[in-house]
Parts: C-alpha cells; sequence; structure tokens
C-alpha cells in the first residue's frame, strides 16, 4: 500500500493555478493513500508516509522569517519517507535556502519549471545524487477546465478586444522580470491608438481571483504574453533587501533608477524563465494568444497556434490586421486548443502518471482514499471560506486577551462566546458548528495550531475539493 503525504500552505487567496497545482493531486495521482497536510493547519505528529510531495506554494514560504519554524514542523513527515519529491518554482529566490533544505532533508527529486542554467541554483544539490526534472508552473485541470469553459462568451460578442493582468516583477532580478509586464504594457498603449478596447494592467490591486479572472477572460478575444521568470538569481535574498531599503529611503525612486544603483555581484546571471500557466488558461476560455516568439512547446508554431508580436509599427500593424479578422483568429484559437488543450498532452493526469513513473511511485487503478489533517476545522470556516475572516479575528481577540479558555468552557456547556458586537451576527453559525469550532479552540490553546494560523487566511485541501 503506497501512502503519499503532500505538504502545501495553501490560503483563501491562493490563485486558482495555486490551488489546482495543490488538489490536483489529490485528485489524478492514482495511488492507495493521499493526506493532505496544510503546514499552517493541523500537522500529524505520527504520520508516516512512503512519499512526501512538497508543493510550491509550500516552498515559497522560503522567504519567510518563519521558515525554520515550518520546517521543523513537518520534518518528522519528510523523514518518515523514502521518496521526498520537491516542486518548486520562482527558483531564483533565495534558492540557497532551497538548495540547503533539499540537501539537508535529503530530497530525492527536484521537478522545476526552469530547465536552464540549474547548476547556479542548486550547486549542493547538483554535486548529490539529487534527480531533477521538469515540472511547468501549471497544467491543464480537466475537470476544472471543463467547468469554467462555461464562462466563455462567443468570440464575436465579446467586449474586450484586448485584456491581461501581469506583474513587474523587481528589479533585483534582471532584465527578464520586466519582459512579459512591458510587452503588456507597450503593447496595450499601441492597441488603444489604433482603436482597440483594452483592459491591460500591471497593478497588484487590479488581479482577479477564482471565477472572476475566467470570465475576464472569456470575455475578451485577445491577449498578450511572453515566458516569465528571471536573468539574475538572488541567493539569499540579498539583492530584494538593496531594493527594499532604496525604496525606504526613496519612495518616489523608479524601476531603472534602482537597477542602475543596484550592487549585483552577489547575484548570479543566467536564463531562469519559464513558462506561464496563462496560455493553457487563454486557450481554454478561446482567447486568442498574441506572444513574444519563443521556444514555448515542440511543434508550438507563430501564426498557427499564436500571433507573433515584435513591438515595431510594421509588426504591430499585421498583428492588428488579425485582431480584425474574427474569423482568422478563430482558426488561431482553435488550433491552439486542439494542441494545447485537447491533445490531452498538458493535464495533470499525463504529467503525475509521468512524475510517478519516473520517481518510481506505485500507482493503482483505483481512486485514492484522500484524507486532509485539517479536515475537523473546515465547517467553522464556513462555505468557500466565508465565515474565516471573521473566526480569525474572533481567535485573535480571545488568545490576545487570554481568553481562550473561558471560550472552551462556554461552547462545551454549549453556550457560544461574544467578545464584542461583531461577534454577534456569526452566533448562529458558530453555535451550529460548535465542533469544529472547539477544534480550533483547542488546537490553539494546546500549541498544535502556529500563532500565525490566526492571521493567515490558510485552507485545507478538503474545503477546495
Amino acid at each position: 500500500m503506497t501512502r503519499v503525504a503532500v505538504i502545501h500552505g495553501l490560503r483563501g487567496d491562493s490563485r486558482p493555478t495555486t490551488i489546482q497545482n495543490v488538489t490536483s493531486i489529490s485528485k489524478y495521482l492514482r495511488v492507495d493513500q493521499i493526506v493532505n497536510i496544510n503546514v499552517f493547519g493541523l500537522v500529524p505528529r505520527n504520520e508516516k508516509c512512503d512519499v512526501a510531495i512538497l508543493t510550491y506554494d509550500f516552498l515559497a514560504l522560503r522567504t519567510w522569517p518563519i521558515w525554520g519554524v515550518l520546517v521543523n514542523r513537518i520534518t518528522p513527515i519528510i523523514h518518515s519517507a523514502q521518496l521526498r519529491v520537491v516542486m518548486p518554482q520562482d527558483d531564483y529566490t533565495y534558492c540557497d535556502i532551497l538548495d540547503t533544505f533539499i540537501c539537508d532533508l535529503a530530497i530525492t527529486h527536484v521537478y522545476s519549471p526552469i530547465t536552464h542554467n540549474l547548476d547556479l541554483l542548486y550547486p549542493r544539490a547538483m554535486a548529490k545524487d539529487v534527480r531533477f526534472g521538469k515540472a511547468l508552473t501549471g497544467y491543464v485541470d480537466e475537470e476544472e477546465f471543463r467547468r469554467v469553459s462555461a464562462l466563455s462568451r462567443p468570440f464575436a460578442q465579446r467586449e474586450l478586444d484586448l485584456g491581461q493582468r501581469v506583474r513587474f516583477l523587481d528589479p533585483h532580478l534582471g532584465g527578464q522580470a520586466f519582459t512579459k509586464g512591458k510587452l503588456a504594457a507597450n503593447f496595450s498603449k499601441m492597441a488603444v491608438a489604433a482603436g482597440f478596447r483594452c483592459d491591460v494592467s500591471t497593478r497588484y490591486q487590479d488581479i482577479f481571483l477564482g471565477d472572476d479572472w475566467y470570465r475576464f477572460l472569456g470575455n475578451t478575444r485577445f491577449t498578450v504574453g511572453a515566458k516569465g521568470g528571471a536573468s539574475l538569481a538572488d541567493p539569499r535574498g540579498r539583492l530584494a533587501a538593496q531594493v527594499r531599503r532604496m525604496r525606504i529611503r526613496h519612495p518616489s525612486i523608479e524601476n531603472d533608477e534602482i537597477v542602475a544603483r543596484l550592487k549585483t555581484r552577489r547575484g548570479r546571471k543566467g536564463d531562469f524563465s519559464a513558462i506561464s500557466p496563462r496560455m493553457f488558461e487563454a486557450a481554454s476560455m478561446g482567447v486568442c494568444q498574441i506572444l513574444k516568439r519563443d521556444e514555448y512547446f515542440e511543434g508550438f508554431e507563430p501564426w498557427k497556434h499564436y500571433v507573433p508580436i515584435e513591438l515595431t509599427s510594421q509588426h504591430s500593424d499585421e498583428v492588428f490586421k488579425i485582431m480584425r479578422d474574427y474569423a482568422r483568429a478563430s482558426e488561431i484559437v482553435e488550433s491552439a486548443r486542439d494542441f494545447l488543450i485537447d491533445s490531452g498532452d498538458f493535464t495533470y493526469t499525463r504529467f503525475l502518471d509521468q512524475l510517478a513513473d519516473d520517481v518510481g511511485i506505485l500507482t493503482t487503478n483505483s481512486v485514492p482514499q484522500v484524507r486532509d489533517s485539517s479536515s475537523a476545522l473546515d465547517a467553522a470556516i464556513g462555505d468557500n471560506g466565508v465565515a474565516l475572516s471573521w473566526l480569525q479575528s474572533y481567535l485573535a481577540r480571545a488568545f490576545a486577551n487570554g481568553e481562550l479558555r473561558r471560550v472552551e468552557k462556554s461552547l462545551n456547556s454549549g453556550r457560544f462566546l461574544t467578545l464584542d458586537e461583531s461577534d454577534k451576527a456569526w452566533a448562529s453559525h458558530a453555535e451550529t458548528n460548535t465542533e469544529s469550532l472547539l477544534q480550533w479552540v483547542e488546537a490553539l490553546r494546546s500549541k498544535r495550531l502556529l500563532v500565525e494560523s490566526v492571521a493567515i487566511p490558510w485552507r485545507s485541501v478538503s474545503s477546495f475539493l
């Protein structure tokens, strides 16, 4: 019998691709048993497993001050596993911390979206017997993509000609950090000048979460993009610290000036670019993709599967011509969907089957038994996490005022204790889910939950499935 522990750090505000990345293992990896463990939730003290899989959202926490505390929480589980798999992203940030973690915990397999210059990111791991494989930053979740496809409108009836949300990475990550953002912003300006309706933003406050993102794509005819990533690695966060200090001292400083002042001798230059899962999202929602000409997948061709873009006026006129020709654009949309979605080559099922084969995970044809170490806490957060912000506020106030035991005693007697006026609106919910709320209180009081758990909007996998 094969037991797999999935160690993650999902939050209520996690992006759809991050949620899919974690939940896909429970849905598509064919093993006997899977237990999902949120590092902020209830971590089983004596959990044993054959395989430990550490997902991107957990590994991204290596930049946090409490990284060491989180690692200590899950170390016994990792040590119990013979096969230890990590799936990092953004490997170029704090890569020495990640490299040390891989070596100290004797990780056996690393699956990264970065395929170039791995020796610059993982010098210690590369010198050991750690095996490296490729994992894209996201794949096609068959169930989810079938569901969200219903949110797309007919191509000709969409309200936006061009739409995109993209972020600029910080300037300490080199020129590649700006490529995707600059391309989107500059092409959007040209498209607006040419008379197209555009909604392209690089601002954090304009991002869409959940189904709002798919509704946005489903109302957009074209999107613009490129590979993301970096061209300068920041091994221990010292370059990021330089940038933070500059911005504190000079609040209005521009990125170009930061780049000019930055001392990069502690960085490592290389090609740390990766393919974005936006390609699959756009294809599933029937959006025609305008992409920087590059090597994406073997057989994925410009003018057939995507419209190549170069920011010159002559070339932009060619792109604008396609943007006005809905019939031609629809042909490109269909070709991209056939290649990226309908082929089945880029599904989580295909990826996880390949990973299991490469790693040596014994699979089965039956549906796995899926457990969640924090499922007992789910009822208190409400459907889709609607009660989470109140719950965390309630627990934080009870903890800060030393009233956890009083709250627990009251709940055990069948009465919900209101701490202030804001709690009265949730009294009925709390009384209906007393058992789950008691689990939260007891786990926090007995230190089975991190104190940070009352501030971080973490979620269990079972609450998303």
